[in-house]
């Protein structure tokens, strides 16, 4: 099963460096070359929480989690790559971290969220990235789009330019879809979002996902209900 967690991570500066300790020392060096402010602020209470979730999913300690990253950056929890795949993405005040536990056949997992941009960027981007065939359908589309094509990445641990000229499969449903890129197969799936916002699931392979969206801290759970799922688009194909 793939758990996929919305965290909120706006919090206070004594909240921050209560977090803090809950940190590695290799998370505790990266957050302090991070500006001082809302941003790294932001930037703990999203790994605290990653941290937390791995320990519930692998049944250890916060503590023991300890992570290796691969070429491009993505993590592993070390001494639980067999159990667990993981994968975190921060947006503003908000984070997506996906967690899943490993049965046979399971693949890795990557997760993307990402703002919807301004129309003339978003266009600019599409045709700069994008194969033709996508280089339409207004920003909200351009950001699903994305946010697939990065999950995907992320999933096989590659680089983003490897997932940017993949077609990802249609917009007129969340999914989940299969779709075959240059790293390899992958299924993916569209995730509710905040106002403003897309973001998607993938997991390598061509078995087909259905994840559950869960949100922390749990008194979050109204709020996450209410956020933007996308809809088929009018024509589109499920």
């Amino acid at each position: 099963m793939v758990e996929v967690w919305l965290i909120a991570t706006d919090t206070t500066p004594e909240r921050a460096r209560a977090l803090l300790e809950l940190l590695d020392p290799d998370e505790r060096d990266r957050a302090a070359r991070t500006p001082d402010g809302p941003h790294r602020h932001r930037w703990i209470a999203a790994h605290a929480a990653a941290r937390r979730l791995t320990a519930a999913a692998a049944g250890v300690p916060p503590e023991r989690v300890r992570w290796r990253r691969g070429p491009h950056g993505r993590p592993e929890p070390i001494g639980l790559e067999k159990e667990l795949s993981v994968n975190l993405s921060t947006a503003g005040p908000w984070a997506l971290f996906a967690v899943q536990q490993r049965a046979d056949g399971d693949g890795d997992i990557g997760t993307d969220l990402e703002p919807v941009p301004a129309e003339q960027a978003a266009a600019r981007l599409a045709r700069r990235y994008y194969p033709p065939s996508e280089t339409g359908g207004g920003a909200a589309e351009f950001a699903l789009r994305w946010t697939r094509k990065e999950a995907y990445t992320k999933a096989y641990g590659g680089r983003l330019a490897d997932g940017l000229r993949t077609w990802v499969g249609p917009t007129g449903g969340p999914g989940p879809y299969r779709i075959d890129g240059p790293l390899g197969p992958c299924a993916v799936h569209d995730l509710p979002a905040p106002s403003g916002y897309r973001a998607a699931v993938a997991r390598t392979g061509s078995r087909l996902l259905r994840p559950t969206p869960l949100s922390h801290p749990p008194d979050l759970a109204e709020e996450f209900a209410a956020l933007d799922t996308p809809t088929p688009a009018p024509g589109g194909r499920p």
